[in-house]
């Protein structure tokens, strides 16, 4: 009876085990291709400026300031799956006044989302 019960607990193991592998994995490969276009920033009027980007789990809301051509500052609305993915990427982006800088290694999916999201709030 015992081996019976043992049995079926790894049985449901297994399948929550591989649920979760692929729930965890789903658009990975589709968010490391995914193209951050370059934004003329020069073209921009000052303002407030809302971008979001949404793909299966890689949710990404920014604010994005722009005064005398420049993006001033960028607030995260909605954090990336990577904590502090949002605070570098600000950073390097108002470096550079450029959406295209390096992703975080360890987080290209979040890092791209989000830079995604800032292109999409500068488009607008």
């Amino acid at each position: 009876m015992k081996f019976k019960k043992t049995k079926i607990f790894l049985g449901v193991l297994l399948v929550i085990i591989v649920s979760g592998f692929f729930v965890m994995t789903r658009g990975i490969k589709e968010g490391k291709k995914l193209e951050i276009n370059s934004v003329d920033i020069s073209k921009l009027e000052n303002g407030t400026y809302i971008g979001k980007y949404s793909k299966d789990r890689w949710i990404s809301e920014v604010e994005v300031i722009v005064r005398g051509k420049k993006i001033e500052n960028i607030k995260t609305l909605s954090q990336p799956l990577t904590p502090d993915v949002g605070d570098e990427l600000s950073k390097r982006i108002i470096e550079k006044q450029n959406v295209n800088v390096d992703v975080i290694s360890g987080a290209t999916v979040s890092s791209k989302a989000y830079l995604k999201s800032v292109e999409n709030a500068l488009n607008k």
